[in-house]
């Protein structure tokens, strides 16, 4: 086929004026089409996580988390009853501390977008507007004089809160959002109590509603880079220095019976978003605040989101023109206990915000984390290159009906003929088949191009791929590939780039002769007029060696699909470090710190020629694997000391030893039981709760490890009913059920997470 989309015409953009300098020299602002940092085009990926739903002893080790996993800007919601739940008596202190939070994100170097409200939703009771507010005389999300007084004194508040927090103040604050869903979407108004079904007000006034608000952020001192808009379904957005951001969710809970959805349908989103917008989709970037990353479970509805569907819908959302991907949620957490009780919105879990996130509620890595990752790591190096790329869509591609699994899905973004192939073969609530003879053909503005060179793939079910074509990197031209792009680095005072295969296909690289001269250590090179085809080995021992024509050199590795899920990127021991390990990484005060889920052994795999390094616990190993050193660390194995006990079927109490070792980290409850929900209390302190929805239930146990040594942990089940439910009136309303009540334990383990901490030591 042949690309005869012409290159994006990139301009200032309504966000010209949405730039700033910080005191170090870094600046950010706009164009038209992407975000930019020291005048570079970059492709941002924001993390939700919701500091007043987690324990502030815990932020900073989260915080860090996220950055090893790939984000580069962090959002949180400032719940207003969170903060105000009585009238007059706001709350700043502990997990309420935003202050703490915005300087540990100072700290990490990790900017900061804050959505004030003052209607947040967030499935938070009354969407965050405190009860007190309701029996005042006045219109809640209106002008109505006596809201936007108290309006005020909570942007007041807040303001006290961030001074000198800005970006160009030296702070992490880069942005703030005004409301939520303006005109759009309200929530269950909780605080009235007796009939279900009764929502807050979606908001009148439109822009003029959102223009007070901003003149009283201002006013109180809240002056960041640029404003945000929630501005899917048609919702308000100002016209100025406001970023409209989109939302993309496949598994809804408020949609019954839900079809398969359109978000893994490719689409051109800079010139046709997915649905009705109030603004001009040329002037701004294509960005997202809201990319599911998992899907909170209610009462009624708890569906399962399936980790492939996030990366499926980042690559869609990037194939389709999207510069800004940011997940809700990132990392979940528990919404606290309010003085007047629960502050949850009714028909959720009254504590759990688990979300089924990256980053779980109680800090558990899912394996959604490590798809993320990936995706990120390949911003990081190729985004500045993505960025300005136009989508071009092969006919039919946005007509698709998503229940079609006939169809390849496949788009591309290019600019002057050098670009990304985009397939996807994932889809919600379809079951997509394995897709064999897979070829793509492309006749570029550089020349014509094959996936792969000759002959053709099998692409899996639910698998989702990037592949370049004329793409230029430390000068090397890559003509094609069937490989995705991981990273690239220096190391050794030389350009390492790294890519991963994808089971079924096979790898290659097609590169330009007229940028590589020579190909030593692969597996197989075949010479061609032009080109020189490469089937290389996969995996870490298997490094390339590219002689450039002008004489410089460049190593390819190319590792399996597992491999790059456990790849991180770090600036660690003073130079860009490229690290695969078999446990879960991040980076603090110079040191590389492991934590191994249920194993007391972890491999840690780092390019170099070796290093003198420690540990602060276990047994260390050094063993060569090609440019890879790999470090084997050996703790002593560690059982929690655990007693169940059932008093009754739908009881548990459960008795651990509290007094872990110092690498254990963590002890988390694996619990796998039957029924409709769960509770888990120490004492008569509620923990968390669950409403079953299929998967295991983990609980994490360190917040409330100090308990542990007095009390013993309560778990409880509400049975699921099947059967019938008669109902009748004797003086009063009776309901009898007919039927079985199923509510059992099945299975309970306690399983460690080990902590180390690598440290490199100075050369004697």
């Amino acid at each position: 086929m042949k690309l005869e989309s012409a290159n994006k015409v990139i301009k200032p953009g309504v966000l010209s004026a949405c730039h700033g300098v910080n005191p170090t020299g870094e600046r950010i602002g706009f164009t038209n089409f992407y975000m930019t940092k020291n005048n570079q085009p970059v492709i941002p990926v924001v993390g939700e996580i919701h500091f007043s739903r987690f324990s502030y002893l815990y932020w900073e080790e989260e915080l860090l988390k996220m950055k090893a996993g790939g984000v580069n800007i962090v959002a949180t919601y400032v719940f207003w009853n969170h903060h105000e739940e009585e009238e007059g008596e706001f709350q700043w202190g502990e997990n309420r501390n935003l202050r703490h939070f915005i300087d540990l994100c100072s700290k990490h170097k990790m900017p900061l977008i804050l959505r004030i409200g003052p209607f947040c939703h967030g499935e938070v009771r009354n969407g965050g507007i405190p009860d007190w507010i309701f029996n005042k005389p006045l219109e809640v999300r209106s002008n109505d004089p006596l809201y936007l007084d108290y309006a005020n004194k909570l942007y007041r508040e807040i303001a006290r809160q961030i001074t000198g927090s800005f970006y160009q103040e030296g702070g992490p604050v880069i942005g703030i959002q005004l409301e939520n869903e303006f005109m759009h979407a309200g929530a269950p108004l909780d605080a009235w109590g007796y009939k279900p079904g009764v929502y807050v007000s979606s908001g009148v006034g439109g822009q003029e509603h959102l223009l007070e608000l901003r003149k009283l952020a201002e006013a109180a001192g809240m002056r960041p880079l640029f404003f945000t808009a929630t501005a899917w379904g048609g919702a308000a957005v100002l016209e100025t220095d406001t970023l409209p951001m989109l939302a993309g969710y496949a598994y809804t809970p408020w949609i019954p019976n839900q079809p398969p959805s359109g978000e893994y349908i490719f689409r051109d989103l800079h010139t046709t978003p997915a649905e009705d917008v109030n603004y001009e989709p040329l002037a701004y970037p294509v960005a997202y605040c809201e990319m599911a990353g998992g899907m909170q479970v209610s009462y009624n509805a708890r569906p399962f989101v399936a980790p492939a569907s996030i990366e499926a819908m980042t690559i869609v959302k990037l194939a389709s023109g999207s510069n800004l991907l940011g997940y809700y949620m990132y990392h979940g957490g528990t919404n606290p206990i309010g003085k007047n009780g629960f502050l949850n919105e009714s028909g959720l879990p009254k504590l759990t915000y688990d979300y089924q996130s990256p980053l779980g509620e109680f800090g558990r890595v899912s394996p959604a984390y490590d798809r993320i990752r990936t995706m990120a790591l390949f911003l990081e190096s190729f985004g500045s290159v993505l960025a300005p790329m136009g989508t071009y869509l092969p006919d039919g591609q946005d007509s698709l009906d998503p229940k079609d699994t006939e169809q390849l899905r496949w788009c591309v973004r290019q600019q002057d003929g050098s670009g990304f192939l985009f397939i996807n073969n994932f889809q919600d609530h379809v079951e997509m088949p394995d897709r064999e003879a897979v070829r793509v053909e492309l006749e570029t503005d550089q020349g014509a191009v094959s996936f792969p060179q000759n002959g053709s793939f099998t692409l899996k079910k639910d698998a989702s791929v990037i592949f370049p074509f004329h793409l230029e990197i430390d000068k090397v031209h890559y003509t094609s590939g069937t490989v995705q792009p991981l990273t690239r680095l220096q190391k050794r005072q030389q350009c390492v780039h790294v890519f991963y295969a994808h089971e079924g296909i096979l790898p290659e690289l097609v590169l330009d002769k007229q940028s590589v001269a020579a190909i030593s250590g692969a597996h197989k090179v075949e010479e061609q007029e032009d080109v020189w085809v490469v089937h290389p080995a996969v995996g870490m021992a298997n490094a390339i060696s590219l002689q450039l024509t002008n004489g410089e050199s460049v190593q390819v590795l190319i590792l399996s699909r597992e491999q790059a899920l456990q790849t991180y990127r770090f600036h660690l021991w003073g130079e860009e470090q490229l690290i695969l390990s078999d446990a879960h990484l991040y980076v603090k005060n110079e040191q590389l710190i492991c934590t191994s889920v249920g194993r007391s052994q972890c491999t840690v795999s780092i390019w170099s020629d070796g290093a003198n390094v420690k540990t602060n616990a276990g047994a260390l190993t050094e063993q060569q694997t090609g440019p890879f050193t790999a470090w084997v660390i050996e703790c002593p194995a560690y059982q929690p000391t655990i007693e169940i006990a059932h008093p009754k079927a739908r009881f548990a109490q459960i008795d651990i030893d509290p007094n872990w070792p110092s690498y254990i980290e963590d002890v988390f409850l694996k619990v796998d039981y039957d029924g409709d929900v769960a509770t888990a209390h120490i004492g008569a302190h509620m923990m968390t709760d669950h409403i079953h929805y299929g998967a295991p239930w983990y609980i994490g146990l360190k917040e409330n490890k100090h308990k542990l040594n007095q009390n013993k942990l309560s778990l409880a089940i509400t049975p699921l009913r099947k059967g019938e439910i008669h109902s009748y009136v004797n003086q009063a309303y009776v309901e009898r059920f007919e039927g079985v009540e199923i509510a059992q334990f099945n299975q309970i383990d306690a399983i460690p997470h080990y902590r180390v901490a690598i440290t490199k030591l100075p050369k004697e």
